[in-house]
């Protein structure tokens, strides 16, 4: 099965309702540690809290497999990291720790989890930043390729709308008007005489 085949089949059992949001993050980063070769994949979401908008992952996994709990990425003093994502669509950092884009991380994420290389695609609709899909690497750095980039990059085009569909889906209990007085079809309803000559 290629990568955006086995890609497609995750987003189809999402979008029929077989799997949950949090199993379909689940198995999209276990799919991208897999085909990237990374240490680790997940799905960061961006969120509005007190202190201002956060990426907040909802669901990061090892190339094992294991899930992996890491904190947020608050967006206060990273306002070029943001607008990257937001102009070119990614961040390429080989080198996490000593580059400009990522270093206001090191300190509470990228240093004390061993982060040292970060690939991140954002996902966004309409200008609007709805979050990323990452790739870390742990222990060394790696020179992130073109062909990783560019399947990560076809990875997010496909599963990003499919992402915030399953977001913003909400189930409509709403009774519907079964019949509305004054339309105006009702007048095509009206009762005509059988009796009309129509010679």
């Amino acid at each position: 099965m290629s990568q955006l085949t086995a890609m497609q089949r995750i987003c189809g059992l999402l979008d029929r309702g077989e799997i949950a949001l949090a199993q379909f993050q689940t198995l999209f980063a276990r799919r991208v540690a897999q085909d990237l070769a990374c240490t680790r994949a997940g799905v960061r979401l961006r969120v509005d809290t007190a202190d201002g908008p956060v990426l907040r992952c909802a669901g990061m996994v090892g190339a094992s497999g294991e899930s992996i709990g890491v904190p947020d990425i608050p967006a206060a003093g990273a306002p070029d990291y943001f607008a990257a994502l937001l102009r070119d669509g990614c961040v390429v950092a080989p080198d996490a720790l000593r580059d400009p884009l990522t270093a206001p991380f090191v300190p509470l994420y990228l240093e004390p989890l061993d982060v040292q290389s970060t690939l991140d695609v954002a996902f966004s609709i309409n200008g609007v930043l709805y979050g990323t899909f990452s790739c870390e690497q742990v222990g060394d750095t790696v020179a992130w390729s073109p062909f990783q980039l560019n399947l990560l990059r076809q990875f997010a085009s496909r599963v990003s709308l499919t992402l915030v569909n399953a977001m913003q889906a909400r189930l409509d209990t709403v009774p519907g008007v079964l019949w509305e007085p004054s339309a105006p079809d009702r007048l095509a309803s009206l009762p005509m005489a059988l009796d009309v000559d129509l010679r």
